[in-house]
């Protein structure tokens, strides 16, 4: 349980700060203790210089700055004690930065997010070291690093700007910077609870393999975390429709009541879509009990529809902007299943042009 003191006057600045604080702790779930310190004496015998103050585990002291700094000063506090926590129950949302414009988009869609979910933002750089021959030496330059480190810094303190005189509506931006294979490295950050990853996107074709877009495609299969992937120019879904492209309905239950989850989140419809070939057998009474059950007051309605071109129709669903957000999800198969679905989520990330989420059984056990 996180111990924390609160020292100040009862000014307005004091009574806001002491409010903000609380209000993040009980939004990301950590257990606390918040104790109001207003006495003058107990303020000097505890050595506090500057008014207001939080002080963490009788360790850590935040100063609370007046003087055109109080609002980022706070921001800082609040943020760096819920840090300290790993944010607790509260959303994190990894966006990978190459700092291109596919991965600023990104970043936008992410940002929504948070604000809908109450989550913070982890604006990921992951540098893969450049090194020289020098006098038959590999030197690893370091130079290099710390402008990128620099570069991440300054994005970071950009974005964040925003949430001075829109107190605490704008979500929290994180920057956290890696030195490794970005692969690997976002792959062991998707392991992380109550995270998802958005990736942007270069956008359809083979452009999109040539860029950023390889590196998203190359975790789909092995993210530990729901995956967003956002093409350019694509937003943050209105209240309209999720729309759930499913395979096989009798094993999508906990994918369908994640998806269920959002979608009364935001407020949008839920549309499943099932392509049928041949002549498949496929019954809709266990989920509609399942929707009905969990989501009583859900819009909702299940499309089942013939097809000899499933790539063709896949194409046709994620190339409609009106679809706000599609969802597939990837499962255990055996080897020839799983080569088969694998291709047709490279498909429809290669063809989108409007975000997908990616589902896999590890990403929401």
């Amino acid at each position: 349980m996180l111990e924390i003191k609160i020292y100040g006057t009862g000014t307005p600045g004091y009574q806001l700060a002491k409010s903000k604080l609380a209000e993040m702790l009980n939004i990301s779930g950590l257990e606390y203790k918040l104790e109001e310190v207003t006495n003058i004496s107990e303020i000097m015998s505890d050595n506090i210089t500057s008014v207001p103050a939080v002080k963490v585990n009788n360790s850590q002291l935040y100063e609370i700055k007046p003087n055109g700094s109080y609002q980022k000063s706070l921001r800082d506090t609040i943020q760096n004690i819920l840090k300290s926590e790993n944010y607790g129950k509260m959303l994190k949302i990894i966006v990978p930065t190459d700092f291109s414009e596919p991965s600023l988009n990104a970043y936008n869609f992410a940002n929504h997010l948070a604000k809908e979910f109450q989550g913070v933002v982890r604006l990921s750089h992951v540098y893969y070291p450049t090194s020289a021959d020098v006098n038959q030496m590999i030197v690893v330059n370091d130079e290099v690093e710390n402008i990128h480190r620099a570069k991440l810094d300054n994005l970071v303190q950009s974005l964040n700007q925003d949430w001075i005189g829109n107190f605490v509506a704008e979500p929290m931006v994180e920057g956290v910077f890696k030195v490794g294979f970005p692969k690997m490295e976002l792959i062991e950050m998707s392991k992380d609870p109550d995270t998802v990853l958005v990736m942007g996107t270069t956008g359809t074709g083979d452009a999109f393999k040539k860029i950023f877009g390889s590196l998203s495609l190359d975790i789909i299969d092995e993210c530990y975390c729901p995956l967003y992937l956002i093409p350019p120019g694509c937003h943050y879904p209105a209240t309209n429709e999720i729309v759930y492209l499913s395979e096989d309905l009798k094993n999508d239950s906990l994918h369908l009541l994640y998806v269920g989850r959002i979608c009364m989140k935001i407020g949008a419809n839920f549309k499943l879509v099932h392509y049928r070939k041949g002549e498949e057998i496929y019954d809709v009474t266990d989920t509609i009990n399942l929707i009905e059950s969990y989501f009583p007051s859900l819009d909702y309605k299940i499309e089942i529809e013939d097809t000899n071109d499933i790539f063709g129709n896949i194409k046709n669903m994620v190339g409609k902007k009106e679809n706000h957000l599609v969802v597939l999800s990837t499962k255990h198969r055996n080897i020839f299943q799983n080569l088969f679905h694998k291709s047709v989520t490279e498909f429809a990330a290669l063809n989108s042009i409007c975000p997908l989420l990616i589902l896999s059984d590890k990403s929401i056990e």
